[in-house]
């Protein structure tokens, strides 16, 4: 089975590229919309900023075809954030898929937040398939998403946030999964699954 992984100005291509090989997928590391159309589905990563990835996604084309995308996507990081309405981070319009607005930290101990935090799981979701309430990811961000009906897992670092979102076959994580030890890996499976379906 095949899964893409968006090709963008930053992004975190060599842990999550591991992390899904070893699950046994073949990844399609790509930018092109013909190599991304085969596959199974697709994995947006997260590390960057966000005003020259969307950059790099309209020069591509991928930025109107990816909203259009019918199977399933995982969105990381950066990645979920730009699946908003519009990020903060450079006042960029994002790709419009949850209509909901990415923000600076307004009451974080200290900015950017990283390191270990739980998740409450607000919904059940096959993507959290397995994973125990308020099992602690990996974060490293300075926006964070506002809570939404789109909501499925929410954290709270001085002030709380979506930490996870889903509409239809996009789901969202502000975490880290290639970075969260065998729980993260049992997300990337998750995810895996639901595009063997």
């Amino acid at each position: 089975m095949k899964i893409g992984l968006i090709a963008y100005r930053g992004g975190n291509v060599r842990s999550i590229r591991s992390a899904l090989e070893s699950l046994g997928v073949e990844v399609i590391y790509s930018r092109d919309i013909r190599d991304l159309g085969e596959c199974a589905g697709l994995v947006f990563p997260g590390v960057g900023a966000a005003a020259p990835a969307m950059e790099d996604l309209q020069r591509s084309g991928l930025a109107d075809w990816i909203p259009t995308w019918e199977r399933p996507f995982l969105g990381i990081c950066l990645g979920m954030q730009l699946l908003c309405d519009h990020s903060e981070e450079g006042e960029v319009s994002g790709l419009g898929v949850f209509p909901v607005r990415v923000e600076r930290f307004q009451k974080a101990p200290r900015i950017p937040h990283i390191g270990w935090n739980t998740v409450e799981l607000l919904a059940e979701d096959p993507l959290f398939l397995g994973i125990p309430q308020r099992s602690y990811f990996y974060f490293v961000h300075s926006y964070r998403a506002s809570l939404s009906p789109y909501t499925i897992g929410r954290t709270t670092y001085g002030e709380p946030f979506s930490a996870a979102m889903r509409r239809d076959n996009f789901w969202g994580v502000q975490f880290h999964p290639e970075k969260s030890s065998s729980i993260g890996l049992q997300i990337l499976a998750n995810f895996v699954r639901l595009c063997s379906l």
